[in-house]
């Protein structure tokens, strides 16, 4: 393999493609805020939108940079299988840049915490804290029960709720509950997110007990934790519903169940033949058809409704 240049070592450690797990709920969290609430700061949303992004690109970076460190340890060689060794990149380079985009992240945070107030340092430290717990530290979150909840909840509603509280903070129909109906929005969200961990775990099962990851798939067993993601992807289209009927979001969205047949046939052929190389994006596609139109149908309900 020729040396990667540093775009390319860049792209691989933050692993940039994924960036549309923490964009879209971020527009789902703006666009019921428009619909809801009727009320948008655009300036604030777009800087809060790019520390999103950064911290997203920079926990990415950290389980690559963990991953490697914690491999290397227990064998004392690379693993070409890790993005860190398979793309040459230097430790002190990925430490940079990791720290980079916290800083980032960081800095935008302070300034619209001064400006909006301190619910969104609140929302903004646990989801650092649960970033960092992720995959660092003596026991990170990756290798117990609890990833699949932690990565839904932290980027399917921590996500939606900043992009909602950051658009109402200064709206005469500021609600004190927005933090509760924020959470039936962000269901579908913090659903098929974790789904997208309970596939990888699914897939990674007979590895990740060798190296002693012990995930949820470990405790119920692969056919058990089929069943629950199945039933979470039920459980997000009758969330919508939910949401439509509570009119925080409007009637167009239920257009987004069109949806179904699709994602239907793609999870049957992960749940068929779970492989990481072959079946496992399904549900990476399950995640976007159903959050893509979801978000793409209450748009057009908000545009029918303006005009």
């Amino acid at each position: 393999m020729d040396i990667p240049t540093r775009r390319q070592q860049f792209k691989a450690l933050v692993q940039a493609q994924s960036t549309v797990i923490s964009a879209l709920p971020y527009l789902l969290g703006c666009a019921f805020t428009y619909f809801y609430y009727d009320h948008f700061n655009i300036g604030d949303a777009a800087r809060l939108f790019i520390a999103v992004i950064c911290f997203h690109l920079a926990v990415n970076g950290h389980n690559q940079y963990t991953d490697y460190r914690r491999r290397f340890n227990a064998s004392g060689s690379d693993s070409e299988n890790n993005i860190i060794a398979k793309f040459k990149i230097s430790l002190s380079w990925a430490r940079l840049i990791i720290g980079s985009l916290v800083l980032l992240s960081a800095v935008i945070g302070i300034y619209l915490t001064f400006k909006t107030g301190w619910p969104l340092l609140l929302i903004g430290l646990l989801s650092f804290l649960i970033g960092y717990a992720y995959s660092g530290g003596p026991h990170p979150i990756l290798k117990t029960p609890l990833g699949e909840p932690a990565s839904g909840i932290t980027m399917g509603y921590n996500i939606t709720l900043l992009a909602i509280y950051v658009n109402i903070y200064n709206s005469p129909q500021f609600d004190p509950f927005f933090w509760l109906k924020g959470l039936i929005v962000a269901l579908p969200a913090i659903l098929v997110i974790s789904n997208v961990m309970l596939g990888n775990n699914i897939c990674d099962r007979d590895e990740d007990i060798q190296i002693g990851k012990h995930t949820l798939v470990y405790y119920i067993g692969r056919s058990a934790a089929m069943k629950v993601l199945i039933a979470c992807y039920v459980l997000s289209y009758i969330m919508i519903i939910v949401a439509v009927v509570l009119h925080y979001l409007p009637v167009l969205t239920l257009l987004s169940l069109v949806t179904i047949p699709i994602v239907y046939q793609r999870i049957k052929v992960f749940v068929q033949n779970p492989d990481k190389m072959t079946t496992f994006f399904n549900t990476l596609i399950g995640l976007q058809l159903i959050l893509v139109s979801e978000i793409l149908f209450t748009i057009i309900g908000i545009i029918i409704k303006v005009i």
